[in-house]
C-alpha cells in the first residue's frame, strides 16, 4: 500500500454534504460511486446528497482535485452545502489479465491503480481531508501489495491476478477506513 494524505479526519456530526461525481473509468463508476454514498450515508445519514441527485445547482461539471478558495468559495455559493466531497481514481497500469493459465516467466507486467479523496469545508474554504491509495498487483508477487494473501491464489497453475477495477475498490475502502478511524462521527 502507498499511501499520502494527513494524519487528522473529520467531524460528521454536523453540515450538508454533497458527494460530487466521482471521476473514474465508466466500467467502475457504478460500483465506486455506490460504495461511496453507502460509506457516506452511514457516517453522515441523510444529510449527504450525490450531486446527481440535488436540485438546482450552479456549478461547473467537473471539479478539479485541490482547488484553489476562489473555486472554493464559488462551490459553496452554487450549492449552499457545508461539505464537497471529490473522488478521482487512475488506472496507472493494467498489463495484466486477470487469470492467467500456466505462469510464464516473471516481467515488470503489474495492474495499477490510485484512489483520491477529497473533503474541503466549503464555509472555510479550504481542503479538511485529502488521502490517496495506490494499489499493486505484480506479476511474479500474486498479492496486491495492499491486500492479504487471500486477493490472489495459484491454483494448478492457475494465477488470479487483481485487476485495476478491483484494486480501484480495494483502495477506496481502504481510505473510507482510514477516514472512519481518524474523524468524529
Amino acid at each position: 500500500m502507498f499511501t499520502t494524505g494527513q494524519r487528522t479526519g473529520v467531524d460528521f456530526s454536523s453540515g450538508k454534504w454533497l458527494l460530487n461525481e466521482l471521476d473514474c473509468p465508466k466500467n467502475s463508476k457504478e460500483k465506486l460511486t455506490e460504495e461511496s454514498l453507502k460509506f457516506f450515508k452511514k457516517n453522515v445519514g441523510d444529510r449527504v446528497t450525490y450531486i446527481h441527485d440535488a436540485k438546482g445547482l450552479l456549478i461547473t461539471r467537473k471539479i478539479p482535485l485541490n482547488p484553489n478558495s476562489i473555486k472554493l468559495k464559488e462551490l459553496k455559493d452554487g450549492t449552499g452545502f457545508d461539505f464537497f466531497i471529490n473522488i478521482s481514481t487512475k488506472k496507472d497500469k493494467s498489463d495484466l489479465s486477470s487469470i492467467e493459465l500456466y505462469q510464464t516467466e516473471y516481467g515488470s507486467e503489474k495492474n495499477e491503480a490510485s484512489v483520491t479523496l477529497e473533503i474541503y469545508d466549503l464555509n472555510l474554504q479550504q481542503i479538511i481531508y485529502s488521502q490517496k491509495v495506490v494499489g499493486i498487483t505484480n506479476k511474479g508477487n500474486t498479492k496486491s501489495m495492499w491486500e492479504t494473501e487471500k486477493s490472489s491464489k495459484l491454483i494448478d497453475n492457475v494465477t488470479l491476478y487483481k485487476n485495476s477495477n478491483a484494486l480501484m475498490t480495494g483502495a477506496l475502502k481502504r481510505i473510507f477506513k482510514d477516514v472512519k478511524k481518524r474523524s468524529v462521527h
